[in-house]
């Protein structure tokens, strides 16, 4: 597994909106990704290169897509993220501020110490709010 480095908050958000855009049968649009980030067009012509260069989306037939290492990027920061809640919830935190104190590292954590911390918990199949842990 190495060292893998998780895709920032940052990254994540762009992938999930563009993510949504595409569930809905179209490509992701600037416009329409500035707009639903509250972020000026140039900001997210600009993040929208650098997940290109990252592999994460591509533009084709007019509109930007997710591509599978994109997709793969995001389930890996949601798989940490419920791991971390849950091993929270598990310590005695409440559900709601396990999910806010999760999201202050869950991007930072090797990939290799969310396995090892999923293991020690039993591999648990959902987090603390009911959704699915990703497998990878």
């Amino acid at each position: 597994m190495g060292l893998h480095v998780r895709i920032s908050s940052r990254e994540f958000l762009y992938l999930l909106v563009i993510k949504g855009m595409n569930d809905k049968g179209s490509g992701a649009t600037i416009f329409g990704i500035a707009k639903a980030l509250g972020v000026s067009t140039a900001s997210a012509y600009e993040e929208i290169n650098h997940l290109i260069k990252k592999g994460f989306v591509e533009r084709r037939n007019g509109g930007i897509y997710i591509t599978d290492e994109g997709i793969k990027e995001m389930n890996s920061l949601i798989r940490a993220h419920r791991v971390v809640e849950t091993l929270l919830v598990r310590a005695g935190i409440d559900p709601d501020k396990a999910c806010e104190l999760a999201k202050m590292f869950d991007y930072a954590l090797p990939e290799e110490v969310v396995e090892k911390l999923y293991e020690y918990l039993g591999k648990p199949s959902k987090c603390p709010h009911g959704k699915d842990i990703p497998q990878l």
